[in-house]
C-alpha cells in the first residue's frame, strides 16, 4: 500500500485503448464520470474496476441452477451470502523507496 492505494506490478496489461489487470477492466475517475471508461490510458491515476454491464446477481448458484434445471423461481434464503465487495482505488507506477 502506498498513499492508501494499492499498487500492482504483475498481471498488469495495458493495450492502446484500455487498462487490464489479470483480466478485469480498470478507469480512472475521471473517464468513468465523462463516460469514457473503455477508452481509459491513465496510469498514473487512481484507477477503478469497472463493473459489469447489467443487473447484478442476487441468487447463489444453487437456486440458480434450480431456477435454470426444475423451473423453479424462489427467493434465495441460502445462509452464505457473497461479500459486498468495496471499490479500491489501485495507482499503478513505480515505488520510490529513498
Amino acid at each position: 500500500m502506498v498513499g492508501g492505494f494499492r499498487c500492482l506490478s504483475q498481471g498488469f496489461t495495458h493495450s492502446p485503448s484500455q487498462v487490464l489487470i489479470d483480466s478485469v477492466k480498470y478507469a480512472c475517475a475521471t473517464c468513468i464520470k465523462g463516460h469514457r471508461s473503455s477508452s481509459c490510458t491513465h496510469e498514473s491515476r487512481p484507477l477503478f474496476e469497472i463493473k459489469k454491464k447489467g443487473r447484478p446477481v442476487t441468487q447463489c448458484v444453487h437456486c440458480r441452477e434450480l431456477r435454470k434445471t426444475k423451473q423453479v423461481h424462489v427467493k434465495c434464503l441460502c445462509e452464505v451470502k457473497p461479500e459486498q465487495s468495496t471499490v479500491t482505488p489501485i495507482l499503478l507506477g513505480r515505488i520510490s523507496l529513498s
